[in-house]
């Protein structure tokens, strides 16, 4: 057994121990266990109970979010809403000021803390625990956007009786909308949290709902992430339990698509790195339950994508250098999983295909998440998912992934080739083998980004000294004769494939044009610079597989449209899957039959 496959072995028991073996094991555990907390009958004395939430930019859910909590069980004397708002700069705070005088008049009280500027979730948490930790005996948080069921503060009181408890929740319900990936994500969830109730060692809670001990409850660090989670840990810290009560509903009325759950992934995936870091002293084994229930489920959560990462590189590396026979295996499986698990069908089969591509797509995000928490990312005020700008959506997330996969194997498979063309333009001619040019590339409503392509050279030292910048043309006497053959193969781009890996531009995409010529296409193309509005130049795209090389500012004017098409089929991921495949099959005939020029 060689080095790289002892280490996939191990990497995959561990995958597998994270998400299957540790789910076992409590269901083992838990019939022969008995649950360590224990519910009791409702005391004579209930206690009191603030009811904190935090709002920004909620008009669409503020109004029945109130009404929601006005219409609970629990004596209205007893219990008081708190909503700080964040900066809002829609309607929320009007919608919820005529909310409030309709509470009132049933006697339940509502406290509105308007803030004029968004200093983000964490700043507005601390504020509510400020206001609200020396006046209750429990605090509740809660989301604008869930319900929760009409006896909720009821059931939280009873299980407070226990002394031993600092935390508890309920189960979480997606609305009906939700994909199914996010409903059988639930699901999962719920399940799990479910066992570990038994011990008493609930890891992290929907941020939807959940009540603290009011004594228990810290403050949160300035830019913490997954608030909830923090709160809930930070609360158990000393050794108190954390519970779920399955009669506590929570009904969540957001519901986003696929795109807006996979971007909160991304932030997810970041929380789950910080938080990793910050309560890594939950390890500590005189915690029982909890350390073991934090390590099996959210240290090993925090560290899984770079084992994906892992698992996707080695097999890889493995196919690439050892020719193995396991990492062509590996390879083909994964590949599998991400070209079936993209087909929409009923069968069994394939929709298992589906639910494994959509969970290593949300590992991909997730490590995306860490990698930009570790360069500072994660420090701006909250925002929600949906009301983010920018193209995000799962078409670029995969396109992503691809871009990586492909731009590693392409350096790595290629390498040989790369050799052969270096000493070949060596031998050619003089000069460096390598050629950069500055070109355009991804655009947005506050930037241009610019960059360098890199490319083997095909043209003679110092090409445009006299001309200046031109269009390369038929049988220009510039290009040396081993450029031609480079040329028309298109061997000479290879060298973009870092370009790619590094994220400046993509495998597919349209053409990274030149500052020089860029202004004067701009001026000459109506809406030619939306080309790349959210999009990364590529290597190939549709329009250089359909019309090749730019010989004139006609030549540009006619590919526009086939670049405007490409970026259409980025809005269907069924649509954009076949128009990739097809693009990269018309590049592999070009570089084959020596199409290009």
């Amino acid at each position: 057994m060689t080095t790289l496959s002892f280490v996939f072995i191990l990497l995959v028991i561990v995958a597998l121990y994270h998400h299957i073996g540790y789910l076992l094991i409590l269901k083992i555990v838990t019939k022969f266990k008995k649950p360590t907390t224990k519910c009791t009958a409702i005391q004579t004395k209930l206690p009191s109970i603030g009811v904190m939430m935090c709002a920004y930019n909620e008009q669409s859910h503020i109004e029945e979010k109130l009404n929601n909590l006005g219409s609970l069980l629990y004596p209205s004397e007893l219990y008081t809403i708190h909503v700080y708002l964040d900066g809002c700069k829609d309607k929320t705070y009007d919608l919820a000021l005529q909310t409030q005088k309709r509470l009132e008049e049933k006697g339940v009280v509502c406290v509105l803390h308007n803030a004029n500027e968004n200093k983000g979730k964490a700043h507005a948490i601390n504020a509510l625990i400020e206001i609200g930790q020396n006046n209750y005996d429990i605090l509740v948080f809660t989301d604008v956007s869930a319900l929760l069921s009409i006896d909720a503060l009821n059931k939280f009181a009873n299980q407070f009786q226990n002394k031993d408890i600092a935390v508890a929740t309920g189960c979480y319900t997606p609305d009906e909308c939700s994909t199914q990936w996010q409903q059988s994500y639930w699901k999962y969830q719920n399940t799990l949290k479910t066992l570990e109730s038994h011990f008493g060692a609930v890891i992290g809670v929907p941020g939807a709902l959940f009540a603290i001990r009011a004594s228990n409850v810290k403050p949160i660090p300035k830019h913490t992430i997954n608030d909830d989670f923090i709160l809930a840990m930070q609360a158990c810290h000393s050794g108190g339990h954390v519970v779920l009560d399955a009669d506590v509903t929570i009904y969540e009325r957001e519901c986003d698509e696929i795109a807006q759950d996979i971007k909160r992934r991304e932030r997810i995936g970041a929380g789950n790195w910080q938080q990793f870091i910050m309560l890594a002293s939950l390890l500590n084994p005189k915690l029982g339950w909890t350390a073991f229930n934090f390590f099996s489920h959210k240290a090993l959560r925090a560290v899984m994508p770079i084992i994906i990462f892992l698992l996707y590189v080695i097999p890889t590396i493995a196919l690439v250098i050892n020719q193995s026979v396991w990492g062509a295996c590996v390879c083909s499986v994964l590949l599998s999983i991400h070209t079936i698990g993209q087909v929409k069908s009923k069968n069994v089969l394939i929709k298992l295909f589906a639910k494994a591509h959509y969970a290593l797509i949300c590992y991909w995000v997730a490590l995306r998440g860490v990698v930009k928490y570790q360069f500072g990312a994660y420090k701006k005020p909250w925002t929600r998912v949906n009301q983010r700008k920018g193209k995000d959506n799962s078409v670029s997330l995969i396109k992503r992934a691809f871009d990586v996969v492909g731009s590693l194997c392409g350096l790595l498979l290629l390498l040989p080739i790369m050799l052969l063309t270096a000493l070949a333009i060596k031998i050619n001619s003089k000069g460096p083998v390598l050629f950069k040019q500055l070109r355009v590339g991804k655009s947005t409503d506050k930037f241009v980004s610019l960059f360098y392509v890199y490319k083997f050279r095909s043209m003679v030292v110092d090409a445009e000294a006299k001309s200046g910048a031109v269009w390369a043309s038929k049988n220009d006497p510039r290009i040396t004769k081993v450029g031609s053959f480079l040329r028309k193969t298109r061997i000479d781009e290879l060298p973009q494939l870092w370009n790619v890996l590094v994220g400046e531009m993509s495998l597919i995409g349209p053409r990274p044009e030149r500052p020089v010529f860029y202004a004067k296409l701009e001026k000459s193309i109506p809406y030619f610079g939306w080309r790349t509005y959210g999009l990364k130049p590529g290597i190939s795209g549709l329009a250089q597989v359909m019309n090749g090389y730019d010989e004139s500012i006609e030549d540009a004017r006619s590919k526009i449209g086939w670049d405007y098409a490409y970026a259409l089929s980025m809005s269907n991921r069924k649509n954009w899957f076949a128009m990739e495949w097809m693009i990269l099959l018309r590049t592999i005939s070009v570089v084959f039959t020596g199409k290009g020029q």
